[in-house]
């Protein structure tokens, strides 16, 4: 494993932050730890290579509907310093011509806004999606130093031109799920009246849990859990595509300390039963899982591939890679809903 630069966060995995209530909580992605340990690279998966991976820190990549854009988050140089915080997590946008990756664009302050969207910022920006249309991009902010904050923003582009960031809660045909004192993110949107997202609440969930939020006779519901046998007493949380096309199968990154867990994050499969209740997750194996972290993998739009980060155990040391879906037997019958749709029906600014 090559070795990462920039930030203290991607040589160590140990940001813990502990909040006035003295508790701690890691970032998504993240959690604590004392010791790193080392994982041997995965066999069955291979490394995307430059320029998605740089001497930064990958993570978190999807794509447009047509594959031929990627957007991704990066520490790599060029991202946005966090004052007085040595976390620096931006977006980034990459595009496949003549069968090649080019060089990431960095969507911040520069950036023409007909080309992609101003909306790194010295705050952290994490998983983006485009929509289904390429009109909108969702992802997460979170503050530096708050690792409570994170929450959902859609950005749209109105007549070729991307327009500025909203918060969820300011977008008519989005729920209001986000609050001050929660973290929402990395949310699966359905359609336009089911949206899977991740969620931690203190004294509401246990770490990152999972839930859901419905619209009934055109108004947003109250956000309910999945339930005790999906979210386990660790960090469970989604990845945008990893719903099956007929909803009855979800894929989860997840810290669980099942006996079937490899260390540290897992892809893992959970399934509905015949009555809609979904059951307890059963682990992908070790043809993607490996001892050490494996976080959010989500497929390229043709679902024959599945990408994500990988990197050694209690580091964010992380790389992005790729695997056959079918080279993973309990996937071999899984098709993968496509990028999310576009809810925005309004303008903009």
């Amino acid at each position: 494993m090559k070795n990462k630069l920039l930030t203290p966060a991607v040589s160590s995995i140990s940001l813990i932050l502990t909040l006035a209530h003295g508790v701690s909580y890691a970032m998504p992605g993240m959690h604590g730890a004392e010791n790193r340990d080392t994982a041997e690279v995965p066999k069955a998966s291979k490394d995307m290579g430059e320029p998605i991976n740089s001497p930064g820190s990958e993570i978190e990549i999807t794509y447009s509907a047509d594959g031929k854009t990627a957007i991704f988050v990066s520490t790599r140089e060029g991202s946005i310093e966090s004052p007085g915080n040595p976390y620096n997590f931006d977006i980034w946008m990459s595009h496949h011509v003549d069968g090649a990756w080019q060089p990431p664009i960095h969507l911040g302050p520069d950036i023409d806004p007909t080309v992609g969207p101003n909306i790194n910022t010295s705050a952290w920006e994490l998983e983006p999606s485009f929509s289904d249309d390429g009109n909108v991009i969702y992802f997460t902010r979170y503050e530096p130093g708050n690792l409570l904050s994170g929450d959902l923003y859609a950005v749209q582009k109105v007549n070729g031109v991307w327009q500025s960031a909203r918060n969820w809660n300011d977008v008519p045909e989005l729920p209001s799920i986000n609050t001050p004192t929660g973290e929402e993110h990395c949310p699966i949107i359905v359609s336009d009246s089911l949206i899977y997202f991740s969620y931690h609440q203190p004294g509401v969930t246990q770490d990152s849990d999972i839930w859901k939020v419905e619209k009934k006779n055109g108004v947003w519901q109250e956000p309910v859990s999945l339930g005790s046998k999906i979210n386990s007493p660790q960090r469970d949380h989604m990845h945008w595509t990893g719903l099956s096309k007929d909803g009855k199968s979800l894929i989860i990154t997840s810290m669980r300390t099942d006996q079937d867990s490899r260390g540290g994050h897992d892809m893992w499969i959970a399934h509905q039963d015949a009555h809609g209740e979904w059951q307890t997750p059963v682990n992908l194996g070790d043809t993607i899982n490996t001892a050490g972290e494996e976080m959010c993998w989500t497929f390229t739009p043709d679902g024959k591939k599945l990408t994500g980060s990988w990197g050694p155990q209690n580091t964010f040391d992380t790389d992005i890679r790729w695997i056959n879906k079918d080279d993973i037997p309990l996937l071999k019958n899984f098709e993968p809903i496509g990028p999310p749709p576009n809810l925005l029906t309004n303008t903009g600014n």
